[in-house]
């Protein structure tokens, strides 16, 4: 008895001696997968640090989704065609030995494939030149989260040694696969927030190209794609490229109509929903036939569209190169980012129109004032030639004319003149539309416009015999400005008052304001008035308020009156009651020149 227990003591020591430095080292692989922050370092730690005690020549790493289906997140094969790109279900459902335990979250060990063949997974992996294999569970906090996988060309490699070893090691892969996937998480939903905001603050820039352009960088970047994309449809039906970042697409066909055939783009808009493709070789034939992505290399496909008043705009799109289960939350995020884009599309579209509108609404006024300034200079050569004549026969030139026949020479003439006015108002303008007249700045003093406009109010009191009265400031600076422009301004309120006023006074006021370093004149009249709804209609071409015969003209007064003074740097101010008169006050400032 003492020879057996001196002969078990040293085992037992080595037993003892290697217990101790496998929960060693399941110590220090724990702790370094626990300190990693991404699920591949995790894995890649796991799968080194398993090395130097369980041999394997494939380890594969599973996990368990919120809806129970198992991806493949990880695999290290020496078979060149066993990579994440292999298609999912190699394997009818249920049939897998990974399934197996998940669904009964036990491990299982397979001594000999090529003896048993219990599952479909056990043929594969002997047609791999596997023969033997080991499978475990990843289980955290009583829920299975994923799986892992070691298998060996050698039969019989794994035993209820390395069973052991590998159970207290998944305890530790588990956990730390949860802490990687949350900090992953986590960091991710940081970065959806932050573009979110980023395309709901931009959501007003106006240059459309440009908005989408950094939507699909942001895009791009968040999911570590390939490609991100969006493309608009066109009112025939097929679809533009309107953004592109990260790979070159320039192969892909730019327009594909719903008529056409069933591209991506097409089924995505017809259906109004999102479109998720693991492989788009495996893809339903249904959906799509097109072959363009694929020829440039790329495999898995997300797209969803844009929907604006519950029509489907566009689609937004992502790509990548490598097979990918995109998740239902990748889903949701792309569908937000739709959402705040088709509201950007829609301001920049109706942006679009307005500019179109108003491109048309130039080139109309333009038009218009281009037939104004020909058919004014085609009215004032005739009528230059008619009052010429008149001038020559109210002289007795062609001959004595009788008081009757010299009467209507001169209603001719003075109704030629009226009309000679209309002509060269139009002919104004127009060029003021068109941007051809000048400003023809000088320095003078305010006394000169008051001389000729006491010249003009003498002729007009000849006609309408008003009491006209004065107040005009002894200190009025001179003014550097279009002087011939200011006279038009206040001729042209001048002949208003007197034309509109039957009987009373007009009051013509001219004061300094040196606060503001400007002129005020005030043309006001005891006149007819103007109601309160005309008023913002004033300045509008072609428009009359007072539609008499007293009323000659085609209503352009005052609207060139607002036009020069805007040209000015003037303004002009009009208080009006019905029966009492109107006052009109014109400011300008002392210089024109800065």
């Amino acid at each position: 008895m003492a020879k057996l227990s001196i002969t078990r003591a040293p085992a037992r020591r080595r037993n003892l001696y290697s217990s101790l430095q496998w929960q060693k080292a399941i110590s220090q692989l724990g702790r370094a997968m626990a300190s990693k922050l991404s699920l591949d370092a995790v894995f890649r730690e796991f799968a080194a640090g398993i090395k130097g005690y369980i041999p394997y020549h494939r380890l594969l790493i599973t996990r368990v989704d919120p809806q129970n289906s198992i991806r493949r997140i990880f695999v290290l094969s020496t078979w060149p065609k066993d990579t994440l790109d292999t298609v999912r279900d190699l394997y009818q459902r249920g049939k897998s030995v990974t399934e197996w335990v998940v669904r009964e979250r036990k491990p299982f060990i397979r001594e000999d494939t090529s003896v048993q063949q219990e599952f479909e997974t056990d043929e594969r992996l002997r047609q791999m030149g596997l023969h033997s294999y080991v499978s475990v569970p990843l289980i955290y906090w009583d829920r299975v989260v994923g799986s892992f996988h070691a298998a060996s060309k050698q039969p019989k490699a794994y035993g209820e040694r390395e069973l052991a070893f590998l159970q207290s090691v998944a305890e530790w892969l588990a956990i730390a696969m949860e802490n990687a996937r949350f900090f992953q998480e986590t960091h991710r939903l940081l970065e959806e927030q932050g573009v979110l905001h980023q395309v709901t603050s931009q959501i007003n820039i106006l240059d459309l190209d440009s908005l989408l352009q950094r939507l699909t960088n942001e895009l791009a970047n968040i999911f570590k794609a390939d490609c991100a994309f969006v493309r608009l449809r066109q009112p025939d039906g097929s679809f533009h490229m309107r953004a592109v970042s990260g790979a070159k697409i320039t192969g892909l066909q730019e327009a594909r109509s719903l008529s056409q055939g069933r591209g991506r783009s097409s089924w995505i808009v017809e259906n109004r929903r999102p479109l998720m493709i693991r492989d788009m070789r495996q893809q339903d034939p249904a959906i799509a036939e097109g072959r363009d992505l694929l020829r440039l290399g790329f495999r898995s496909y997300l797209g969803v569209p844009i929907l604006l008043k519950e029509e489907a705009t566009g689609v937004l799109v992502v790509l990548t190169k490598t097979v990918r289960d995109f998740s239902e939350r990748d889903t949701f995020f792309l569908q937000q980012l739709a959402a705040e884009a088709a509201v950007a599309i829609h301001h920049a579209l109706l942006f679009d129109e307005l500019k179109r509108l108003n491109q048309n609404l130039q080139q109309a006024t333009q038009n218009k004032s281009q037939f104004l300034a020909r058919l004014a200079h085609e009215l004032k050569t005739p009528l230059t030639v008619i009052m010429g004549i008149l001038d020559i026969m109210t002289l007795g030139a062609t001959g004595p004319l009788n008081d009757q026949q010299e009467l209507a020479a001169r209603k001719i003439l003075d109704q030629s003149r009226a009309l000679e006015n209309m002509v060269t108002e139009i002919l104004n303008f127009s060029r003021i539309e068109a941007g051809t007249i000048p400003l023809e700045v000088s320095t003078l003093g305010v006394d000169k416009i008051v001389k000729s406009l006491r010249t003009l109010t003498e002729n007009l009191q000849r006609k309408n015999s008003l009491n006209v009265v004065w107040d005009i400031d002894p200190d009025l600076p001179e003014l550097t400005t279009d002087t011939g422009k200011v006279e038009a301004i206040l001729q042209n309120l001048l002949v208003n008052a007197f034309k509109y006023t039957a009987e009373g006074e007009v009051q013509i006021r001219m004061k300094n304001r040196p606060r503001s370093k400007s002129v005020e004149f005030v043309v006001q009249d005891t006149g007819r008035g103007i109601a309160s709804e005309e008023l913002p209609k004033i300045f509008d071409g072609f428009h009359q308020v007072h539609s008499t015969a007293a009323s000659q003209g085609v209503g352009l007064g005052l609207a060139i009156v607002k036009k020069y003074l805007e040209l000015l740097k003037g303004s002009i101010h009009v208080e009006s009651e019905p029966g009492k008169g109107s006052t009109f006050t014109v400011t300008l400032p002392y210089s024109l020149k800065p």
